[in-house]
């Protein structure tokens, strides 16, 4: 994920997770998915983003903090869809 993108993600999210606007984060999150396939040149499966990003907004408000929930998502989200 672009580093850019990580450091908005991160400032933006406790504010709108506060604020109960999780369509902000999952449509930020879908934008750092897409942007970090298509650097590494991989079309994903349908579907992979959508759950990557639900599985990272579940994380974040079960208490999870950013990068375990990114790190623990990314790796459900392979093992998942056989990346």
């Amino acid at each position: 994920m672009p580093i850019l993108l990580t450091v908005l993600l991160g400032v933006v999210i406790g504010p709108a997770l506060a604020s109960g606007d999780q369509n902000l984060i999952r449509k930020m999150c879908m934008v750092a998915f897409s942007t970090a396939m298509n650097d590494a040149g991989e079309t994903p499966p349908p579907g992979m983003g959508e759950f990557t990003c639900g599985c990272f907004l579940d994380q974040l408000g079960e208490g999870a903090g950013f990068d375990a929930a990114q790190t623990s998502c990314k790796q459900e989200a392979a093992r998942r869809y056989g990346y």
